[in-house]
């Protein structure tokens, strides 16, 4: 078995070097024809035309035994361990109807999912999940080393994905515990991405619960100071009104940057606003700095590689072409 095939191919200069040196071999015996007789070649000169023949076999086969070589023969398995070292994130998305707020571009959801989308992308090998919330909480996508397969179910986030209404912020945080309650990790994080609305989701008894498992929460606000009245779209996707309340008048939805700041602080997080321009650079660098956990460890099978006896093989017979001797000894 051949690892890179490829190589094999230049096997088809073989031929071509058979045919050179045939025809280098011949023209240099006919060229000692024309000077000497043939019955006095042996007694008048020391030239050996056999030994062209013996350095020419063995330079073709050193070159046969290289190509070979180059093709990376395999025989044999070995099994490898493989440490992944890795920090466990929790991405966790608000899809409350206040996420359809457009002080963003074109709304909350879109720029949270444009976030995580960012934090995917640049941290390759990390092992991840998603969770989604507004009135209750549920795993979008369970922890994964596929971060492919997490952005196909990101592309699926969306407002209504949940049947209850209103935010708890609470239960997300409070899921993510009960998936990363192991003493094995060493570093456990959770993006908590929201406008920080909050519909008494008990949060104090839910950071409490997140200390204890040792949990970091990065709080990222998404929304502005000012507010934005959250549209109501018809069934073709155009503005039909905005959520109003019991008296009739507009809800204007504000971020809750307070609530946000208190558990990042509470945890040993940290807290972003979403309204930074390199806020999603700002992200990935704290990433970076996150302590690794030797979290999995995988059994890799793997062909043994037996190039190296080929390679010696070649050099010998090459070797042994460049020192055979071409004069007879008198």
């Amino acid at each position: 078995m051949f690892a890179d095939k490829s190589y094999l191919l230049l096997l088809i200069l073989m031929p071509l070097l058979i045919l050179f040196f045939y025809i280098a071999i011949k023209k240099r015996k006919d060229a000692l024809n024309m000077l000497i007789a043939n019955i006095n070649l042996l007694s008048l000169s020391e030239v050996n035309l056999n030994a062209y023949k013996i350095k020419s076999i063995l330079f073709l086969i050193g070159i046969f035994f290289i190509i070979l070589a180059l093709a990376r023969p395999q025989y044999g398995n070995q099994n490898i361990k493989v440490v992944k070292e890795s920090t466990e994130i929790v991405l966790a998305l608000d899809v409350s109807k206040s996420m359809l707020a457009q002080d963003f571009n074109p709304n909350r959801l879109e720029k949270a999912k444009s976030i995580v989308l960012d934090i995917v992308t640049e941290n390759p090998g990390e092992k991840m999940g998603v969770i989604v919330f507004s009135g209750d909480a549920m795993w979008q996508c369970p922890m994964t080393y596929d971060l492919q397969a997490l952005k196909i179910f990101l592309e699926d986030v969306n407002v209504g994905v949940l049947p209850s209404g209103g935010t708890q912020v609470g239960n997300a945080i409070i899921l993510a515990c009960k998936a990363l309650n192991t003493k094995l990790s060493k570093s456990k994080v959770m993006f908590l991405i929201s406008d920080g609305e909050d519909h008494d989701s008990k949060i104090n008894e839910a950071i409490s619960i997140a200390k204890k498992v040792k949990l970091k929460i990065i709080c990222v606000a998404i929304g502005s100071k000012e507010g934005s009245p959250i549209p109501v779209m018809d069934n073709a996707g155009k503005l039909k009104d905005y959520v109003r309340d019991s008296s009739g008048q507009v809800v204007v939805s504000k971020v809750n940057s307070e609530l946000l700041q208190k558990i990042a602080q509470e945890t040993g997080g940290k807290f972003f606003d979403a309204s930074q321009k390199n806020i999603s650079y700002d992200l990935v660098k704290t990433i970076k700095t996150l302590v690794k956990s030797n979290s999995e460890v995988d059994e890799i099978n793997n062909k043994i590689d037996r190039f190296q006896i080929f390679v010696l093989a070649g050099l010998i017979f090459l070797i042994g072409a460049l020192i055979y001797p071409v004069r007879r000894k008198r």
